[in-house]
């Protein structure tokens, strides 16, 4: 990988570093990494928090975000030397914005027939809808759409309101490395600002969704996506070892069973990022056979497929049977759950999201026809 840009003889407009694709692949590994996620934050939230880190799930939803996104704007700047704004935020919109409402809209109908035995907050819900969830959660007592974790939501868009302009402004100039330092850098800035909020201000809870003290999980994909892409940058990328893998694995081990609160919501996110670096790397590069299955399984990329909705949806259901069925087991409130919210992602997936995957990709070919080359 090159260190810095190139500029083409006869261009005015400077490529960044050069890359072993032109166009990302579809990476059924990440759809598999989207069910793992998911599933996570399903069992925590169905009374199983204590020993399945539902918070480690949003984590890797955090992460895979900045991987992905970021690889997709290197090449679209590689490919035409510049990012559409417009095109970013209109693929944004319609990955985000539709299922959002709908599922919105669909949580304050439950409310409407008394599935859910509780008032419409309408002031949580303008809150919700203009993405103030994650700090209206911390500093407020509005609660809008009922249950919709929407605290991560807020946090992954207020990044992407800045992130694509960072990209097209620096990575012309410095080149992908040397902004995947910068990148790393901002990860250390926003650790110092959880433990400046700790150990200075005694605030602890709140430093697990606001947005200025959480992004650094987002931005430790991105740094994955700008220096040793595995996908990006094929057999120049670093390939982790078993060592690398494991002291991955003992690290997000010791983050699970250190339970100290201050710990938790300061160094944990830190440490967390670091060990997907290399387990990202390791997964990508198709280094587990077995895990690589797993992945790749049917289920597993079905509910990749449907992962966003599931993740919306699943305490909408979780509510109503609190609500309509208080009384009943665990066991079978739990099967309530999944079932209600594997029928209702599947429909909406259908209906909606599939629909609008595919005008998506049409907008994402049209970057795919290189218009600058690399220098030699």
């Amino acid at each position: 990988m090159q260190g810095g840009p190139t500029t083409p003889a006869g261009s005015a407009v400077p490529v960044p570093d050069a890359l072993a694709v032109t166009r990302l692949p579809h990476l059924p590994d990440l759809d598999g990494i989207r069910a793992v996620a998911v599933g996570i934050v399903v069992l925590a939230h169905l009374g199983l928090d204590r020993i399945v880190p539902g918070g480690f799930g949003v984590t890797i939803f955090f992460f895979l975000s900045g991987y992905l996104i970021t690889s997709l704007m290197r090449i679209e700047m590689h490919n035409t030397g510049r990012i559409s704004y417009a095109g970013f935020y209109t693929r944004r919109v319609l990955r985000i914005i539709p299922p959002f409402w709908i599922t919105g809209a669909f949580s304050l109908a439950c409310i409407g027939v008394g599935l859910i035995g509780r008032p419409i907050d309408w002031q949580g819900v303008a809150a919700d809808v203009l993405f103030l969830t994650n700090y209206t959660d911390v500093y407020t007592s509005l609660d809008g759409f009922p249950g919709l974790p929407l605290w991560s939501l807020a946090v992954e868009e207020h990044f992407y309101l800045f992130f694509p302009l960072v990209i097209g402004l620096f990575l012309p100039r410095f080149g992908a490395r040397r902004l995947a330092l910068w990148c790393a850098i901002a990860c250390a800035l926003v650790l110092l600002v959880r433990l400046a909020n700790v150990y200075g201000f005694g605030i602890v809870g709140p430093n697990d969704k606001m947005t200025h003290t959480r992004i650094d999980s987002i931005l430790f994909g991105c740094v994955l996506a700008l220096w040793q892409n595995p996908v990006l940058e094929g057999r120049a990328a670093w390939r982790p070892n078993r060592a690398h893998v494991g002291l991955a694995l003992v690290a997000l081990l010791a983050m699970f069973a250190i339970r100290n609160e201050e710990f938790r919501q300061t160094v944990r996110y830190s440490v967390q990022g670091a060990a997907l670096f290399v387990l990202f790397a390791y997964v990508l590069q198709n280094r587990i056979p077995v895990v690589t299955r797993l992945l790749r399984s049917k289920v597993a990329q079905t509910i990749g497929l449907y992962s966003f909705t599931i993740y919306l949806v699943h305490f909408v259901f979780i509510g109503i049977a609190e609500s309509r069925f208080p009384e009943a087991h665990g066991v079978l409130r739990a099967a309530f759950v999944i079932l209600g919210t594997w029928a209702y992602s599947a429909l909406m997936y259908r209906l909606v999201e599939r629909p609008l995957a595919q005008l998506r990709q049409r907008m994402n070919r049209r970057n795919e026809k290189p218009l600058l080359s690399p220098a030699a």
